[in-house]
């Protein structure tokens, strides 16, 4: 069950598309000095690297990558993607956001992925897809 303040946090309508186009880039793990280095160069306002125990995933913009992909030969991209940005600070104590958001998103056949940051929240979705995603969003906010 979400938190009942998830709908009235939606009707404000806080999200916007982040006017990049984004690829999500996944490295061996051996990849990692370097990818932490590359990632320090980007100067993008949107990114994010994580670390797994088998593998190094980069969010980033097209530009960006397109940069620095000739020093990681084997990477497995997906692109082109959109973000969906949640511009407020959530509460720290809010629960279901992100499940709404997914439910509604998976119901418009809208696959995605969460990336969320220290009070934030963004969802990417295929370039493809990010009309039914709006919609998806514009329809649960009522």
């Amino acid at each position: 069950m979400s938190d009942p303040r998830v709908p009235e946090i939606l009707r404000r309508r806080p999200w916007w598309v982040r006017p990049e186009r984004f690829v999500l880039a996944g490295l061996p793990l051996a990849a990692r000095a370097q990818a932490l280095a590359a990632f320090g160069q980007i100067a993008a306002p949107f990114a994010q690297l994580i670390v797994e125990p088998d593998l190094v995933t980069l969010a980033l913009p097209e530009r960006d990558w397109a940069a620095m992909r000739a020093a990681f030969p084997g990477a497995r991209e997906l692109a082109p993607l959109r973000v969906i940005s949640f511009e407020l600070d959530l509460p720290d104590d809010l629960i279901g956001f992100l499940a709404a958001v997914s439910r509604a998103l998976a119901g418009a056949g809208a696959p995605i992925l969460a990336i969320c940051g220290y009070a934030r929240d963004h969802v990417v979705v295929r370039e493809a897809h990010l009309a039914a995603a709006l919609a998806a969003l514009e329809a649960l906010a009522g």
